[in-house]
């Protein structure tokens, strides 16, 4: 182990400085990282305000504020939903974090396996269950308005809703689009890719927050969450659906006409030859697409609904923390970090199983 250890070190001390110009671009980076890491260990230790020491030294040292993170984090998390009530918007985010994550793995073949109806199912129950906890008024749970459904539980439901629900849409407007028998609906199907994909994110919003309730027939309502919901897997689906289209067009024609020949059906040769292929061959943009939609989640704000990162900023109004800005978005990054570096290993360890 120890050989292959300093053989590996030594390859890597050769590739670092095998050139003048290899060996001044790795010093610099060194440099880099040395005062990164210098400066993050002041902050995160030496210069720290710990738990137990009065707030007050927040205003004199220049590092990590602990007493900050230790009364605004539920804040951070759950925004104004009723002090009292953080079990339920916490059993949400656990119950679509352990979802997702369960999925992903099983994508990859670890974990549980489930079939594809038992996990459509799965989904189905996490996002009615999600809905009926978070709002209540049933089963003798306390009625929560919407408004109050803030940080991290609407991020999770708004963004892994969205991305669940917009993919086999997307599925669809692809095999639509890419179908040479019925022409009116390829172009359909083009038409709304294009717009969808030609307009800012946030004028879907606007039409989903402002134009969606007027379309619903007169004396119905529909939630602003419910409304962004829906604005966003439209959106999204127009993203996968160019994904998959790519993976769709890579695939040789012979594909479809073995299929053909052996006497299997449009939809036996999508399910079982045609539809595997192109998604394996669609996998790094559908992880991008996927990663990025998670990440555009954030723009909802913009329409009065604060997810993780209008939390934060909400964190540090107050004018007793106005100086903690940088706590409340530090935790924040570290949640978007660690949940896309999460995505992005999904994304490698599926690329090396399809490539076997």
């Amino acid at each position: 182990m120890r050989a292959i250890s300093s053989g590996r070190f030594g390859t890597l001390l050769k590739e670092a400085f095998s050139t003048p110009l290899a060996a001044l671009l790795s010093l610099s980076a060194g440099l880099v990282i040395v005062a990164l890491g210098w400066g993050s260990a002041r902050w995160l230790i030496l210069d720290a305000v710990w738990p137990w020491q009065d707030a007050a030294l927040c205003k004199a040292q220049a590092g990590i504020c602990w007493p900050f993170l230790l009364e605004k984090t539920r804040f951070i998390l759950f925004g104004t939903y009723p002090y009292e009530l953080h079990y339920r918007p916490a059993l949400v985010s656990l119950m679509l974090c352990l979802l997702a994550v369960a999925t992903c793995r099983q994508m990859v073949g670890k974990g549980f396996r489930l079939t594809a109806g038992q996990l459509a199912l799965s989904w189905l129950a996490v996002i009615v269950l999600s809905f009926l906890l978070m709002g209540g008024g049933v089963l003798g749970l306390e009625a929560v308005d919407p408004v109050r459904w803030n940080g991290l539980p609407i991020l999770l439901m708004l963004s892994i809703i969205a991305v669940a629900l917009a993919f086999p849409f997307g599925v669809l407007l692809a095999l639509a689009r890419t179908q040479k028998t019925y022409r009116l609906l390829a172009r359909s199907a083009a038409v709304y890719v294009e717009v969808a994909r030609g307009v800012p994110m946030l004028t879907v919003l606007f039409v989903g927050i402002f134009v969606l309730p007027l379309t619903l027939p007169e004396g119905t309502s529909v939630s602003p969450v419910v409304a962004t919901l829906v604005a966003l897997i439209f959106f999204h689906a127009s993203y996968f659906a160019e994904d998959i289209r790519g993976g769709l067009l890579s695939l040789p024609a012979g594909q479809g006409e073995a299929a053909k020949s052996l006497g299997m059906t449009y939809w036996q040769a999508i399910r079982l030859i045609i539809l595997p292929q192109a998604i394996r061959r669609s996998l790094p943009s559908i992880v991008n697409s996927t990663i990025g939609a998670y990440k555009d989640t954030s723009l909802v704000v913009v329409v009065g609904i604060h997810d993780l990162t209008a939390t934060a900023r909400m964190s540090f109004g107050d004018p007793e923390w106005r100086d903690n800005a940088l706590e409340a978005y530090v935790l924040v990054g570290m949640w978007f970090f660690l949940s896309c570096a999460f995505l992005s290993g999904i994304g490698r360890q599926l690329h090396k199983t399809s490539s076997r």
